[in-house]
């Protein structure tokens, strides 16, 4: 009775000696790339940053342009109405008739 709890002793020990080795090897062949997406992550990060910095000094370059395009759609807006009235100023009188 003893050889058969040898046995399964070493067949424990066999088998959790082979869950270290296979986890070794998958871990050997996981680490380079969980390094080049940690690599390429600080990359992005990086081109993220630059492109949030670009786009803070454009929205400084755009007030001024949208404050012009602003009043420029008010002088057209203007315009137009001062047309319309124009307009309705020149519509012929209709003739009235006596009867």
């Amino acid at each position: 009775m003893e050889w058969v709890l040898t046995i399964l002793g070493v067949g424990c020990v066999f088998f959790a000696f082979q869950v270290v080795v296979d986890y070794v090897r998958y871990r050997r062949v996981i680490q380079p790339k969980i390094e080049r997406l940690e690599a390429l992550g600080e990359e992005l990060r990086a081109k993220i940053d630059a492109t949030r910095a670009g786009l803070g000094e454009t929205a400084g370059e755009l007030d001024p342009i949208k404050d012009e395009v602003g009043k420029l759609e008010q002088e057209y807006l203007d315009l137009q109405q001062q047309i319309e009235h124009e307009r309705t100023k020149q519509q012929p009188r209709p003739i009235r008739y006596r009867s």
